[in-house]
């Protein structure tokens, strides 16, 4: 999707996509649609089996992935990610046609929403190359916004050679939600001449009449989303279809996920009198998404909450499965955690089950001794 606001060119797009199913039998029977190719592979240190589907171009449309090793995960989840190119040719019809694909190649029903990406392409300015400049100095900061990396290349200019900026980022590993300020051109290989890696998108740039050679591109990456909610309720596939949502979503990640502000010393506790700063004008709407909380409330994930899926993490540990005696005390003290913070309600959505009934199931499986497996080094949904 691509539009001007404002007399700037904006080309607006889902970079990403996976979200899970679940699958009626743990061992379904993989049914090929007409006009379809699917190749069955190796599956990775999470999932036993991975399918890849081909459309009839022979380019890859989905990747599917199934049975966990986990005794974590639910045996019959099952994994799907859209290929990044179907999500520009084919906006939001194509979210919809890959569920109904799926449903064609599996016995499944819908389950939630994975990982999704938004993202927004700019072109670069003067101004805005300075302004990312200051982000780097920390002239500029972005509030609650404190992990994250810079990358520079090496360009030659009068003979000489000078580092420039192409790429920030923040948020860790364990973020809920990263951002990323990137040269898209030069990850695309445009800058050096060679052809772009995903020509898709370097003709949506051309569509909006946008230097190619030019562009950055502003990231959102939601990888806990099936904790996020939209006024309310789990995002589901009919909202990410719609590109009418992810400009409203995208909309207010930008103003409330992406708040920089001029490092003026301003800041004391929770209050913040910093003056704020925008890397280009967007326009200011409320979408409506928040975090679940157990209580029916909205807002950023707790410690408690941070706790307990550490905690549950940890659980799955081949070395704390083989002992009973092990178990029982991560068990305990879960459970200890659950009640304590009240978290009984965000157990069951997270897990499906009560507490006490999801550690009874586990404990069947506790005790066999160490698992071992020579997982595959393919990455989870590359």
């Amino acid at each position: 999707m691509y539009f001007t606001y404002k007399e700037n060119r904006y080309c607006v797009n889902l970079d990403w996509l996976q979200y899970s199913v679940h699958l009626r039998e743990p061992e379904p029977e993989i049914l090929c649609p007409e006009g379809y190719r699917i190749e069955l592979c190796q599956g990775n240190n999470i999932f036993e089996h991975r399918a890849l589907v081909f459309d009839s171009r022979g380019a890859k449309y989905l990747t599917l992935l199934w049975k966990p090793y986990s005794k974590v995960l639910s045996s019959n989840l099952m994994t799907v990610q859209v290929a990044n190119e179907y999500l520009y040719l084919m906006s939001g019809q194509g979210v919809l046609w890959s569920f109904r694909d799926v449903q064609q190649i599996v016995d499944c029903t819908f389950n939630a929403i994975g990982r999704v990406d938004i993202c927004v392409d700019w072109e670069g300015s003067s101004e805005r190359d300075e302004f990312l400049r200051h982000l780097n100095s920390g002239h500029y900061y972005a509030q609650h916004k404190s992990e994250g990396s810079n990358w520079w290349h090496e360009i030659e200019k009068d003979g000489h050679k000078r580092k420039q900026l192409h790429c920030l980022t923040w948020g860790s590993q364990k973020s809920e939600i990263k951002v990323k300020v990137y040269h898209k051109s030069r990850e695309q290989g445009l800058i050096g001449g060679d052809e772009p890696e995903k020509p898709w998108i370097v003709r949506e740039w051309k569509a909006n009449d946008m230097d190619i050679r030019n562009v950055w591109r502003l990231e959102f990456s939601l990888s806990g989303a099936g904790q996020l909610r939209y006024k309310g309720q789990p995002i589901t596939l009919d909202n990410v279809a719609s590109e009418q949502w992810c400009l409203d979503v995208l909309c207010e990640l930008y103003h409330n996920r992406f708040v920089t502000r001029i490092n003026q010393g301003r800041r004391q506790g929770h209050h913040n009198n910093d003056s704020r700063v925008y890397l280009f004008p967007f326009p200011t709407r409320s979408a409506g998404l928040a975090w679940a909380d157990p209580k029916g409330r909205d807002y950023e994930l707790p410690a408690s909450i941070t706790l307990l899926r550490s905690m549950m993490r940890q659980i799955d540990n081949p070395a704390v499965m083989a002992s009973k005696l092990t178990f029982e005390e991560y068990a305990t003290t879960i459970l200890h955690i659950i009640q304590n913070h009240k978290l009984d309600g965000y157990f069951v959505r997270t897990y499906e089950q009560c507490p006490e009934e999801y550690f009874s199931n586990l404990w069947l499986n506790v005790g066999g001794g160490l698992r071992t497996c020579t997982p595959s080094p393919s990455r989870l949904m590359d």
